[in-house]
């Protein structure tokens, strides 16, 4: 049932409202003629145009009942009832609106839990690195060491909810080009340097000689989120980045990951067994590294060994120069 438009009811009604108009002027023109007392012949005519007028407005929303009835329903998401109602091409229209954007709004409602979820954790552990912070600077002696670790982890926090907060709105600002992906990666251990010396890890990076067709701040962006978790699980050991069949690989010797969350670790909030124990995982890092590949046009997949390593191959076949 198709909603009727208010020209096509003055249209349909015409003849009624020709009359009714008509019945108000001789209303009127009685009055004047028989010199009925002013005041009481403007109020009845007023007071009957007013109740014809509610009674054309009471045949409008009567033409219109289906529709509404069945808008109504459909808003409620009533779907017993939208499964009884006759098969109508608004009723039909609207159902099968509802089952596309069922998929997208089930969607956005994960989206937001996700963030609310991602901000409570973010928030108490961002106090950690500010709070020890502020007892090195009450120290008599300060450690500009310890001081730029705290300083550091602080940038990081701060970086991942930006990165977070870009990635899920529309006008991310992508600026692609053609960037040597050895200079990239040398960028991001010099980054990391002071973490690394904190860790007593080594590094061993095999040039690939490679130039690539990225956004260098955002594939930077990701590789920065797999280098700094090989960090934090790796301690007194090795991590090694290099490339083998279109694949950048970084791999670390650390403590790996459990068989049980392998297939997880790329899913918004998924700390596993890894991240509780460190207790400072907000289960974001790995799924921002995989959305950011899917706009990038690469893709991630991970092997690991619980207390041998972790292996992270991000794909470039489709953005090699």
């Amino acid at each position: 049932m198709s909603r009727l438009s208010i020209r096509s009811f003055l249209k349909k009604e015409k003849i009624t409202i020709i009359f009714g108009l008509i019945i108000f002027f001789y209303i009127l023109g009685v009055h004047l003629i028989f010199e009925i007392e002013k005041n009481k012949s403007i109020y009845i005519s007023f007071l009957y145009l007013f109740l014809f007028f509610m009674y054309i407005c009471f045949l409008y929303f009567e033409s219109n009942r289906d529709y509404i009835e069945e808008t109504y329903i459909i808003n409620k998401r009533d779907y017993k009832k939208i499964f009884e109602m006759k098969a109508s091409p608004l009723s039909k229209a609207l159902y099968e609106e509802i089952k596309e954007n069922k998929v997208y709004r089930d969607e956005e409602e994960r989206k937001r839990e996700d963030v609310k979820k991602y901000l409570t954790i973010w928030t108490h552990q961002i106090k950690s690195p500010i709070f020890a912070l502020k007892l090195l600077l009450k120290k008599d002696e300060i450690n500009r060491l310890d001081c730029e670790k705290e300083i550091f982890e602080i940038e990081e926090y701060v970086g991942n909810i930006l990165g977070y907060v870009r990635m899920n709105v529309d006008s991310t600002d992508y600026v692609f080009g053609r960037h040597d992906l050895d200079i990239i990666i040398r960028s991001v251990i010099r980054k990391y340097s002071i973490q690394f010396i904190g860790k007593n890890n080594s590094v061993d990076f095999s040039e690939t000689k490679k130039i690539i067709l990225t956004d260098a701040k955002w594939f930077s962006f990701l590789l920065e989120q797999i280098i700094s978790n090989s960090i934090k699980y790796t301690e007194n050991g090795k991590i090694s980045i290099y490339l083998r069949d279109n694949e950048l690989v970084i791999e670390d010797n650390g403590i790996g990951i459990m068989p049980e969350d392998l297939p997880r670790i790329f899913d918004a909030g998924y700390t596993g067994y890894n991240g509780r124990l460190e207790k400072k995982s907000t289960g974001l890092g790995l799924n921002l590294t995989k959305n950011i590949g899917k706009s990038l046009r690469i893709t991630l997949r991970c092997e690991s060994e619980v207390n041998v390593g972790t292996r992270i191959y991000i794909n470039l076949k489709n953005i090699l120069s």
